[in-house]
């Protein structure tokens, strides 16, 4: 039974040794993975995605809907 215990503990040492190598393995190529990324970002232009516009006003007022359900009602009720 002695034996048995101290196998089972020299073992779990020995699987913990692993987790925590593998573990600093991990944090080092995460690490390098982002400064890699950060030299990367700060090397290269910044780059800026066209905003899609429908060619009306700005904003939230840039869609015909906008139009037709607030702006609409409010003519008709002042015409009549």
């Amino acid at each position: 039974m002695k034996h048995n215990f101290m196998d089972i503990v020299s073992r779990a040492s020995a699987n913990k040794s692993k987790f925590d190598s593998s573990v600093e393995e991990i944090a080092g190529a995460l690490d390098s993975s982002i400064k890699a990324a950060s030299r990367k970002i700060w090397a290269s232009p910044l780059r800026r995605t066209p905003v899609q516009t429908t060619g009306w006003l700005r904003g939230a007022l840039s869609y015909p809907w906008v139009f037709v359900c607030a702006v609409l009602p409010v003519v008709f009720e002042l015409a009549m």
